[in-house]
């Protein structure tokens, strides 16, 4: 009896760090950027957080965490290896840091965003003709570090700031993604008084980022699995008519 106790408690010695690895959850970390990711009555909630829910919780088996912050310190939560992951488009500088999906999971539209009436912008076709303006972005925002980093752009703390320092005077155009900013534009302080130019030609698909540091980086591939089974199934579609309405192209 002695010896078959000796063997059982070796056995959960062995198999006890890795049953305590399977139950930590997966700390995934967003910006306040809804419909992609938002803070309600202290639920984390939003298209990313019902995709991953589905993918990497129903399908996948694991535990979840989902927390919102500012975009920038979100980042860097994976970075530093305190938090596992987030959603985002590719960019050189994540890629040091975290590993990127295959599979992209949903997309970002890009469009401008104006005084009505501003006779500035009466020509702008397109991003290169914004060096004289003053540009309004979000703390993180990679694509604007990016493709615009060498403008003047003044950064705001969070997407709610924008609208206001734009009606201010304090920037002249915000290039962001017209999922996010028309819950602004239809708030009565701003409505009719900011013009929407859309830039299709620069929307971008969106992935799931794990960072290199995370214990879940070799599951990436499961993920990129799962995610093209939830195309096929049309999962992945029915979540983005919930928030982006039926019959839009996405995917």
């Amino acid at each position: 009896m002695g010896f078959l106790t000796v063997i059982v408690a070796l056995f959960w010695l062995a198999i006890g760090p890795a049953i305590g690895a399977e139950q930590t959850p997966l700390k995934l970390v967003y910006a306040d950027y809804k419909p992609y990711s938002w803070e309600e009555h202290g639920e984390v909630v939003g298209l990313e957080i019902d995709i991953l829910n589905e993918a990497l919780g129903k399908r996948m088996g694991l535990q979840l965490s989902h927390r919102v912050l500012p975009w920038a310190r979100a980042q860097l939560e994976v970075e530093l290896g305190h938090a596992d992951a987030f959603v985002a488009t590719l960019s050189e500088q994540r890629s040091k840091y975290a590993d990127a999906s295959a599979e992209a999971l949903t997309h970002w539209e890009l469009a401008l965003y104006f005084k009505r009436g501003d006779p500035r912008f009466a020509g702008i076709t397109g991003v290169s003709g914004l060096a004289p303006f003053n540009i309004g972005s979000m703390i993180g925002n990679a694509w604007i570090k990016t493709n615009l980093g060498g403008m003047n752009v003044s950064y705001a703390r969070n997407m709610e700031q924008l609208p206001e320092m734009l009606m201010k005077g304090r920037i002249d155009v915000i290039p962001d993604s017209p999922l996010v900013m028309r819950r602004f534009l239809n708030e009565q302080r701003y409505k009719d008084k900011i013009v929407e130019l859309p830039m299709p030609e620069l929307n971008k698909p969106m992935f799931l980022y794990l960072g290199k540091s995370s214990k879940f980086r070799q599951r990436l591939g499961d993920f990129d699995t799962i995610l093209l089974q939830m195309k096929k199934d049309g999962s992945l579609q029915r979540i983005h008519d919930r928030y982006l309405g039926k019959g839009t192209e996405k995917l």
